[in-house]
Order: C-alpha cells, then structure tokens, then sequence
C-alpha cells in the first residue's frame, strides 16, 4: 500500500530497493526523481516527484499503487480495485491490468460491482457465509445465477 506522509518519488525508491534494483546504502535523490518523473509520465500520475501520496486523488493513488508493482509478476490480487474511482481512472487502472494479463499475470480481484465482475472476469468463484457456493465461467453464466449463488442457494431449475 502506500505510507502517508511519503512522496512518490519515496515510494519509488521503497519499491526498487524492494525489488533488489537499489543495493547501495546511500540514495541518489536526483536518479530517483528522474526515475519518479518517468513512472509519473507512464502512468498518467497528476503529481510531482515530491508530491505527497495523500495529496493525490484516489485515481491518481490507484495508479501509483500500480506504477511501485514489478514489471513481472505471476499473480496480483486486489480487493475492489476501481472502488470510488471516475470512470475515467477506472478504465485507464483496468486497461493496465489487461496489459499484464497479457504478459502473463494472473489477476485475482473481489469487487461488489456485478457490470465490473462480468467485463473483467474469466471465472467468478462467489461465496456466501464462509463457504464457495460456485465457481462459474463468466461466457456461461448470468446477472441471476449469479444471484442465486451470492444468496446462498443453487440455481433453480426451470
């Protein structure tokens, strides 16, 4: 997540030395501002090197979050993950995470939103009191099987 009271660039050098990219005691502040400048430009960040991360709009934290991710992982799992989000800043972070899709990223996400779920998913598992109450393919099922899952009971036949 991100720490109040830290700058994106803070961040970006939290997450490279995370990732094993910055092995040296001592931070070169200007290489991280330029390498804070260069993430803020790929991931459309309103924000400056030093802006703090609570001075930034939940889009614009949202993307953060994604920028500090490694460019290769195997899976990512996120809760809610446009909640509160314009629609804008929703399709850019869901457009980012179809490109890592793509290179190969497993993505996990829970979300109350049924349209996002449906657009977004190739399986839904749905729970209901503790326990799996279905994993569907999302091309096979509907909004009201879905339902039935969500409370608890089978699909009723008919």
């Amino acid at each position: 997540g991100l720490i109040p009271g830290l700058s994106i660039a803070e961040h970006m050098v939290l997450a490279q030395h995370r990732r094993g990219q910055h092995r040296s005691r001592t931070i070169d502040w200007n290489r991280a501002i330029r390498a804070s400048e260069q993430e803020i430009g790929d991931f459309n960040i309103k924000g400056r090197p030093d802006s703090t991360v609570e001075s930034l709009s939940g889009g614009n934290q949202q993307r953060t979050l994604l920028a500090l991710l490694p460019d290769q992982l195997r899976l990512l799992i996120m809760e809610h993950p446009t909640r509160g989000l314009d629609v804008e800043s929703a399709i850019y972070i869901w457009n980012k995470l179809l490109e890592r899709r793509k290179s190969g990223t497993a993505i996990i996400f829970s979300s109350a939103d049924l349209d996002e779920v449906f657009q977004y998913s190739d399986r839904i598992l749905v729970c209901f009191g503790g326990q799996i109450t279905g994993v569907v393919r999302t091309a096979e099922t509907s909004v009201s099987e879905l339902g039935f899952l969500i409370a608890g009971r089978e699909k009723e036949a008919g």
